[in-house]
């Protein structure tokens, strides 16, 4: 069981005997024997990876007969027909029906980057997002889970001139819903990284190729490394000074130039610069990547095959290493793969499960999972677009959207 509601409930389940039965379950009250609903556990389910037959095609999401008391929902119990109740996940919620907010406060960055998922080549100019904007955004977040609700995205949130006051607006018990992506190669006062060390957010992400200056210029395009070692240390510094709870993580992506280089780099980053999670990613393959770049630097499987096979043992979830999907060419051109999500066939979405992306002038696009998602391959599909200033009650929205998929 991993959400009760007052109006529904979302879980999964499997029979471990035998994996390809879809096993119907059954919301009831046991002091009553009231039944609530009941459902075929065969929905598409994102956090089941591997389970069963690895099609993740155990979930269950439906609306329950009538709303319940917060009595009834410490009281409601989920059950298969041999009559087993299914146990609630260590993570159990109420309502969350985002499974992360993908937020920029500004639309441009400071580096231009080689290998950039986002195309910059016409952008002159860079755009802040206002407090009323930021404001409305903010009712969002009890919507998400912890870590889910991003500050940035696709671009560089320090260049947002409120960008400290943005995250000091965030009410204390929503803090640690936050993270943001930097690639901290602004000169910035010691203030900053105290301010930052001080926020309470969940984590920030710290991107970074290599500790040569000449393979770490070449990839952060823009950047000066010694003035990116600057910022580094003072971080560093006042995270220790504050014994600061936000979690440093590191993303970095594998190249001909640095690869040789990442498991003592991966080490180094766990052992001496606090970090919570190192992960080493391949490139999106956008089309607009200059093909001179994907020819001399992208990875061959021999060389993940190396470079998995050294890195280091550390503990578990400490470093993940994101490799290209099989049999992904490598000499791509026009016809290189878009990151968004493929589009899917017309079958519907599922309920209760969704994605948002929030630009800098406040449209909110609303994506959810299609039915027809399975195993490995979660396909989204567009919901609705809409202004985020313009949803005054989320409660209800949601409950709207989730109308679209279930019946009355």
């Amino acid at each position: 069981m991993d959400q009760i509601s007052e109006r529904h409930v979302h879980g999964w389940a499997m029979n471990p005997d035998d994996p390809v039965e879809r096993l119907a379950v059954e919301a009831f009250l046991p002091e009553t024997g009231e039944t609530l609903g009941t459902v075929v556990a065969d929905q598409f389910h994102h956090g089941i990876m591997g389970v069963g037959d690895a099609s993740r095609l155990y979930g269950f999401w439906f609306h329950l007969t009538r709303p319940i008391t917060p009595t009834e929902r410490a009281q409601l119990r989920i059950r298969v027909p041999n009559g087993k109740e299914i146990p609630f996940s260590p993570n159990l919620t109420s309502a969350q029906p985002l499974l992360h907010v993908a937020m920029d406060i500004v639309d441009n960055c400071n580096l231009r980057c080689p290998f950039c998922l986002y195309d910059y080549s016409t952008v002159r100019k860079t755009n802040f997002m206002s407090r009323e904007t930021l404001d409305a955004a903010l009712r969002l977040m009890p919507y998400t889970k912890d870590g889910e609700f991003w500050f940035s995205c696709l671009h560089e949130p320090s260049l947002h001139p409120d960008f400290l006051s943005f995250l000091q607006a965030i009410p204390d018990p929503m803090r640690k819903k936050v993270f943001f992506t930097s690639n901290i190669a602004r000169r910035m006062p010691n203030t900053y990284f105290q301010n930052l060390a001080r926020s309470g957010i969940d984590h920030i992400n710290i991107s970074l190729e290599s500790l040569t200056p000449e393979i770490y210029e070449l990839m952060r395009k823009g950047a000066r490394f010694p003035i990116f070692m600057e910022n580094w240390n003072k971080l560093i510094t006042a995270f220790d000074d504050n014994n600061s709870s936000v979690a440093l993580r590191y993303v970095i992506m594998a190249y001909k130039s640095n690869f040789h280089e990442l498991p003592a780099l991966a080490r180094y980053l766990v052992e001496e610069r606090r970090a919570a999670q190192v992960e080493i990613r391949y490139t999106y393959d956008v089309p607009f990547i200059d093909p001179a770049f994907r020819q001399q630097e992208f990875l061959t499987d021999a060389d993940w095959d190396w470079l998995q096979s050294n890195l280091p043992t550390l503990e578990p979830g400490k470093l993940l290493l994101d490799r290209p999907p099989a049999g992904a060419p490598l000499d791509k051109d026009d016809s290189a793969p878009d990151p968004s999500p493929s589009p899917a066939p017309d079958v519907g979405f599922l309920p209760g499960r969704y994605l948002a992306r929030l630009s800098w002038d406040g449209t909110l696009e609303i994506r959810g999972i299609s039915q027809a998602s399975k195993g490995g391959a979660m396909i989204e599909v567009p919901i609705l677009t809409k202004n985020v200033k313009d949803i005054t009650n989320p409660e209800s929205f949601f409950q709207d959207l989730d109308s679209l998929k279930i019946p009355s």
